[in-house]
């Protein structure tokens, strides 16, 4: 796992949405745009599920997933091992979060599920010289 520097951490917690990225086994590729995110620890985040369709299948077909963030001329890309999960404990606590939220927005959605995405790379993603440097 790859440990996520402050300011990757900053700029994540600070955007509204995120692109997520998976694939299925043959390599076709599906992003989503999720805004339902928030960090675990400095190597977890967690993104969660209201309406994945073709992201729920790939995530059960294929763990490996990029989320990336953006904005201003700061821009990130996490690559990452999912664990999709949609009961017990640990679904319970983010369900907790995400249905607040949505209540407090006064939308009738609900949590189904999240993926809990462990860190394995970070890269840089801005334009310029140092884009797709990885920092972690």
């Amino acid at each position: 796992m790859a440990i996520m520097p402050p300011e990757v951490q900053e700029l994540f917690n600070s955007v509204p949405n995120v692109a997520f990225s998976t694939a299925t086994t043959d390599g076709q590729p599906n992003t989503c745009i999720v805004g339902m995110k928030k960090i675990i620890d400095d190597e977890t985040v967690y993104m969660s599920d209201q309406f994945f369709k073709k992201t729920l299948g790939n995530l059960q077909a294929n763990p490996k997933v990029a989320i990336t963030f953006w904005e201003g001329n700061k821009a990130y890309q996490l690559h990452g091992t999912a664990t999709y999960v949609n009961e017990g404990e640990l679904f319970e606590a983010q369900a907790a979060w995400v249905n607040a939220a949505f209540e407090g927005m006064g939308l009738p959605i609900k949590a189904k599920g999240g993926a809990f995405v462990h860190v394995d790379a970070v890269f840089e993603s801005a334009p310029g010289g140092a884009a797709g440097n990885q920092l972690a």
